[in-house]
């Protein structure tokens, strides 16, 4: 019997141990939790912040002057406007042609005379 009781506190004592363990653990992990959480809702803030500046930045009206001035580009007209049934009608109308290479004055020996239909490849 007194063998009996010294097993049972063992597996008492054991128990305990293992118990305030798995609580210490829980405690950790919750700690680890909450660190990723605040983490995660500083990643949010940070994307809201980087969408409201992209928002901004893409503005019609603050790139349409950066554009004239800069690329020199102009507002579409609308009979620069095709509707995609056409557009294949319209490809099919034009024919790109190059021009006829001009003379070259300083000729080098190692190059070869062009064709007509040929282009000079850039150096």
């Amino acid at each position: 019997m007194r063998k009996l009781a010294i097993i049972g506190a063992v597996i008492v004592v054991v128990l305990a141990v293992a118990v305030y363990r798995a609580k210490l653990g829980a405690e950790e992990t919750q700690g680890e939790i909450d660190l990723l959480t605040a983490e995660a809702s500083a990643i949010g803030k940070d994307i809201a912040v980087m969408k409201a500046e992209e928002a901004y930045l893409t503005r019609p009206e603050r790139i349409a002057p950066i554009a004239r001035q800069q690329l020199g580009l102009e507002q579409a007209q609308p009979d620069q406007y095709t509707a995609s049934e056409a557009l294949s009608r319209r490809l099919g109308e034009e024919r790109l042609t190059l021009p006829a290479p001009a003379p070259a004055e300083d000729a080098s020996p190692t190059s070869a005379p062009l064709k007509s239909n040929e282009v000079k490849p850039q150096q």
